[in-house]
């Protein structure tokens, strides 16, 4: 999955087996991934979402 890592400023590609899913306040689905010690955040879409909970 590929994330945006606003400390370098460039786009950061995780594997789905390192990232895990949490949900927000607000109830959405959220991607959370670390990478050189920074921790990432995506908000998914329903179909992402469902891709990674299995």
């Amino acid at each position: 999955m590929k994330f945006y890592n606003v400390k370098t400023r460039t786009p950061v590609e995780v594997p789905d087996s390192e990232v895990t899913v949490v949900t927000m306040k607000n109830g959405k689905k959220a991607a959370q991934a670390m990478s050189g010690g920074v921790k990432m955040f995506k908000i998914l879409s329903r179909e992402d979402a469902a891709r990674l909970e299995k």
